[in-house]
């Protein structure tokens, strides 16, 4: 004889499992929309809404401006978090230090750094800011240009046996930049256009390097004093 359904067995029917839902501390919510912000920005530029970022984190719109009461005030925190995060006191130490020769402070620097910023999120965060308002670009570009390049025609100069008195020219300038922004475009070539980058990155750095020294000392040694 066949029991109905009202005498089936309890133990027969299967519970639905009951969602638990996270909790999270304020600086873990924080990180939590951090991160997301950090990819969404990556993947849709800094014109993406902030509306969308909610739904793509799993938050409603109202708690994500608790924590970043602006969009300009998270993408601020963005900067902080990828480009000033990322930092290295060392890369300053290394440029500075006396006993080591140009190209080997170069090549110790540049390889550090680009496998620092030579990232998806960093570089397009960063063309993607440049496209809009450029807030990223000049903010970061003021640090280079403060605690970076300085260094770099300092160093070209002393390599060179040229005085340091003297304000620095266009030339020096547009040759670091080519040694710089060289590095710079593996990262644009392959995340930006989405080329293959190449398979041995820190060759391609050292000959860069390589290449920047030689020109210097064939365009700029000439102009010792």
């Amino acid at each position: 004889m066949s029991l109905s359904k009202s005498q089936a067995s309890p133990a027969a029917k299967v519970a639905k499992p009951t969602k638990v839902r996270q909790r999270f501390s304020t600086a873990e919510r924080e990180q939590q929309i951090l991160t997301g912000a950090i990819k969404f920005f990556s993947d849709r530029g800094l014109d993406g809404q902030t509306r969308d970022l909610a739904k793509e984190i799993g938050i409603t719109h109202p708690l994500l401006y608790h924590y970043f009461p602006t969009k300009q005030a998270l993408i601020e925190r963005v900067y902080q978090e990828v480009y000033l995060g990322r930092w290295k006191q060392e890369w300053e130490q290394w440029l500075d230090e006396k006993s080591t020769g140009l190209e080997e402070k170069l090549t110790r620097f540049y390889l550090d750094y680009a496998a620092t910023i030579l990232t998806p999120e960093w570089v397009r965060i960063f063309i993607f800011s440049g496209l809009a308002d450029g807030s990223i670009p000049n903010q970061y570009l003021g640090l280079l240009k403060k605690k970076l390049f300085p260094r770099i025609l300092r160093e070209t100069r002393r390599h060179l046996g040229l005085t340091e008195r003297l304000p620095v020219t266009e030339r020096e300038t547009e040759l670091m930049w080519s040694l710089h922004g060289g590095i710079f475009y593996i990262g644009i070539r392959q995340w930006i256009y989405g080329q293959p980058g190449p398979v041995d990155i820190n060759r391609v750095v050292i000959d860069r390097i390589q290449s920047f020294v030689v020109s210097a000392e064939t365009l700029l040694g000439k102009d010792k004093h």
